[in-house]
């Protein structure tokens, strides 16, 4: 009952007092319904009843007979209040049990102070503010007796300011913000207060841990509806991220070493805008300082994230330019592309009805166009061609690779053009990536009338444009043909950084001994490049990294930067000028 000034009896003031001090109902739930932000207390709990405001809502069927009495009120925490009230998990909390957990949090409320709670009227909406107000007022009395105590002497002034500061902090129980790791709770504050606080944010759920590249801290989430985490890199400010996109992180590369927050890394705070806090209508949310470098986490269609890498070059590529070639003699000139395919499957596996999908696909006519476009104008391209599985003694057609070969021969029977298709596991390769190898390789006396001359350009020289179109078509043979062999397709989840290796190899170079010698310029058209000083290049190769399975115009605009990069590392004065 409120008297004509509109106060509260002192006994509900105190009954209020006691409740704003205690936790969500919910049992074992420790999240406070009052907290202290700033020295100012704010209610962060959320009033739910026990049978619902409207008989449609939950439990709203339960015969009562005032639904707004405090008899019918819980104090909850916004997790629970939403576990209890959804339609998925409602049914798990009935009238019963709701009652059962008001009855043991308000098990030291007498008769007469329920009675006099109950009149105070509409306490559904007023509740929170006179829980605040109770919780003001009462703090407030403390303190004044406080510093009348060390006024008179009767408490000293250090034992005053350690009441005072548990009179402050009376609400706030558990780890605080930044406790756990030395040397972050400044920073944590920071973007704490600066993403809301506590009102908004809720108090910790745990202390601080380190976690990959820096160190995170739960929350539990309060008036922004959902658990949240506070994250930083070593050695950088604070970022407040959902928990939805935490785990997200988490997810990415599930059972691969170093997978998670350790390859992804974390989100980095920049200065200005609401960066500090990174809420869920955000759908793309760059990341760093991860093992596998940079990128972006976006939001899925379904809801869900994925992790983009970020695209970088690398022009320390030269490892995989030899790598599982075969025992056939070499011809003049090499274009091959390798790509390393991460994975997460547990036990990848290349099968019987794998091989038979591929070759398949395969015998499909346009298969055999990535070496038939560059056969024209060279030599006559045969009808049947087609690829096949390899039969020399060293190609792979079993659990451990696939192999196929197609060749274009010329008028004497000798391989015009010779390509070569391979798949390979992890235990040949790479311990972490399968392996798509595409390689075509040019005999030009086979594809002109009059033979070669050693030191001298070709009859027609390849252009730097077919040697892009055949590295965008190799691409998508590497990334969405051939892992046609596997039992299941690489599940999209990267797990690490795709790699792509772009060559263009002269194999009759100074070095490669015997009288038939060319320089690279002899077999290539690199005059769109410019000129370049090194009287010894054999070869243009690039490293890709960080991209995978692309649609074709993305392609294209990756290996034509991956050619300016290539030329530029080779010296070639006028790479960023070539026209395509």
């Amino acid at each position: 009952m409120v008297d004509a000034r509109g106060a509260i009896p002192e006994r509900v003031r105190r009954a209020l007092y006691g409740l704003s001090r205690g936790h969500c109902y919910a049992p074992e739930c420790d999240e406070p319904v009052v907290v202290v932000d700033g020295g100012e207390p704010v209610f962060v709990g959320e009033v739910a009843h026990i049978v619902g405001a409207v008989s449609s809502g939950p439990r709203g069927g339960e015969a009562v007979q005032d639904r707004e009495a405090f008899e019918n009120l819980l104090l909850l925490c916004g997790r629970h209040h939403k576990i209890i009230d959804d339609v998925r998990t409602r049914s798990r909390y009935p009238v019963e049990v709701l009652r059962e957990w008001k009855a043991k949090r308000e098990a030291e409320l007498d008769t007469a102070t329920r009675a006099a709670l109950h009149e105070l009227g509409d306490l559904t909406t007023r509740l929170p503010d006179l829980l605040v107000q109770a919780f003001r007022d009462a703090t407030a009395e403390l303190s004044a007796v406080v510093e009348r105590l060390e006024a008179t002497g009767q408490l000293n002034h250090a034992t005053a300011q350690l009441l005072h500061a548990a009179l402050s902090g009376s609400a706030r129980t558990g780890p605080r913000v930044g406790d756990g790791v030395p040397g972050v709770k400044q920073a944590f504050e920071e973007a704490y207060d600066a993403a809301g606080g506590a009102s908004f944010l809720g108090l910790p759920s745990g202390e601080a841990f380190e976690a990959g590249p820096g160190v995170v801290q739960h929350l539990r989430g309060a008036r922004c509806g959902h658990p949240a985490v506070i994250c930083a890199i070593w050695g950088r400010s604070a970022v407040v991220i959902t928990a939805d996109l935490w785990n997200g992180i988490a997810r990415i590369g599930v059972g691969r070493p170093g997978g998670g927050v350790h390859g992804v890394g974390l989100p980095a705070h920049t200065a200005g805008g609401d960066e500090r806090y990174i809420g869920p209508a955000v759908d793309q949310v760059p990341t760093e300082s991860g093992s596998w470098h940079g990128g972006t986490m976006c939001r899925t269609r379904d809801g869900g994230w994925s992790w983009v890498p970020n695209l970088a070059f690398d022009p320390n590529n030269a490892g995989n330019a030899d790598a599982s070639f075969n025992s056939q003699n070499a011809l003049d000139l090499r274009l091959r592309l390798i790509a390393q395919i991460p994975f997460t499957q547990q036990d990848p596996r290349l099968t019987a009805a794998g091989r038979r999908r591929l070759t398949a696909e395969l015998a499909k006519p346009e298969m055999t166009a990535i070496i038939a476009a560059l056969a024209a104008e060279r030599t006559v391209v045969p009808p049947e061609l087609r690829w096949r599985p390899r039969d020399d003694q060293f190609a792979l057609n079993d659990s451990w690779g696939a192999s196929y070969g197609c060749v274009i021969p010329a008028a004497d029977g000798r391989p015009a053009l010779r390509g070569t298709l391979q798949f390979l596991m992890p235990s040949l390769m790479r311990a972490q990536h399968l392996t798509s190898i595409v390689d075509i390789e040019f005999d030009f006396d086979g594809c002109q009338s009059e033979p070669c001359q050693p030191n001298s350009p070709v009859a027609r020289r390849l252009s730097h444009t077919e040697i892009a179109d055949f590295f965008i078509t190799a691409w998508k043979v590497a990334f969405d043909v051939l892992p046609l062999a596997l039992a299941d397709r690489p599940d999209g989840d990267p797990g690490d950084r795709p790699r792509v290796g772009l060559f263009v190899i002269n194999e009759r170079g100074q070095n490669s001994g015997g009288e038939r010698i060319f320089r690279l310029v002899d077999l290539v058209d690199l005059a769109a490049f410019g000129t370049t000083h090194k009287t010894h290049l054999s070869r243009l190769d690039i490293g890709v990294v960080g991209r995978g399975s692309l649609p074709v115009p993305e392609v294209r605009d990756v290996v034509r930067q991956a050619m300016v990069r290539a030329a530029e590392d080779a010296g070639l004065d006028a790479a960023d000028l070539v026209g395509w």
